[in-house]
């Protein structure tokens, strides 16, 4: 039987362990795959900050739907320039086709644009912002770069699971090599099918869900092999 003190100790060098776990990812570059059967809000407001707080000096890239919201997308007060924020709306071949035909949504502001096409044009563009970044820092620092990549679901409604997953190995790379962190959302629960298959790609799995009417979370690193256990998404 397991004493109280050996409990407590056991907890402790737990959250020491992943502690130091987390803080080698931030420093080496890492990939995370945010999962969860919650409302897209959630996994929102998760992201901004993975993301960063708008006091960090991060340079952010996002890869969002052509429909999204920026004004609850991007962290708030986040530096709204091309030197600092990018914003990539990605439409595939066949929505590409619909926006054409019905004019589209317009881009407003000079940080976003519309990427339009097959998986490999998205792909080149978002290899030339990491480049063009590394560029404007002369060489980024550690987690100076932040991706959220939220067109997995997109993707995967269009090619087939092998082709999606060498697209992700390829883009995870390139953000590790830059030591970047790179998080992707794929909504459902960590233990769907298609989650189990993607988990390998990336350094840690974090699980989104809800308790009553509190939002809440839990990571998995998954070379250490070590869980933060459930704590609060703050807001």
């Amino acid at each position: 039987m397991v004493s109280r003190g050996d409990t407590d100790t056991s907890a402790a060098e737990n959250t020491s362990t992943f502690q130091l776990g987390l803080d080698e990812l931030k420093r080496r570059g890492s990939a995370l795959l945010v999962v969860g059967s919650v409302p897209t809000e959630l996994y929102t407001q998760a992201s901004k900050q993975m993301l960063g707080a708008p006091t960090e000096s991060r340079r952010r890239l996002a890869v969002v739907n052509d429909s999204a919201s920026l004004e609850t997308r991007l962290p708030p007060s986040a530096r709204r320039s091309p030197e600092w924020t990018r914003v990539i709306r990605y439409a595939t071949l066949e929505r590409s086709v619909a926006a054409a035909a019905s004019g589209g949504n317009p881009i407003r502001s000079a940080y976003e644009r519309r990427v339009n096409g097959g998986m490999g044009r998205l792909g080149a563009e978002i290899a030339d912002d990491i480049n063009e970044y590394n560029r404007l820092a002369n060489e980024l620092a550690p987690a100076e770069l932040r991706v959220a990549f939220d067109a997995l679901p997109a993707l995967l409604s269009n090619y087939d699971t092998e082709e999606v997953f060498r697209f992700l190995h390829v883009m995870t790379s390139h953000v590790r090599a830059r030591n970047g962190m790179i998080h992707v959302w794929s909504p459902g629960d960590k233990h769907a099918e298609i989650n189990r298959m993607l988990a390998p790609l990336f350094d840690a799995v974090v699980e989104l869900d809800v308790d009553g009417k509190q939002a809440i979370q839990r990571w998995h690193l998954q070379e250490i092999d070590v869980s933060s256990g459930w704590f609060p998404l703050e807001d």
